[in-house]
């Protein structure tokens, strides 16, 4: 297998993250993908970008996201 351009590293954070998506019965397989990509600087899909982190009711109605 090819090496990783950046060196993967599991935070506690992640670890329980983790654990919810096994708990979930999610596809971990999907997740896997997206991390690979970011370890060797693969520009992810669209479906996979930033979104909007403040609350609903801070936002303008009708306002999209500019990326």
């Amino acid at each position: 297998m090819k090496a990783n351009k950046y060196e993967i590293k599991m935070t506690s954070k992640f670890k329980k993250d983790l654990k919810t998506i096994r708990k979930r019965n999610l596809e971990i397989k999907l997740l896997d993908e997206v991390v690979q990509m970011l370890a060797n600087d693969i520009t992810l899909p669209q479906k996979c970008k930033n979104h909007l982190l403040e609350p609903k009711e801070m936002r303008f109605v009708g306002m999209p996201y500019q990326a």
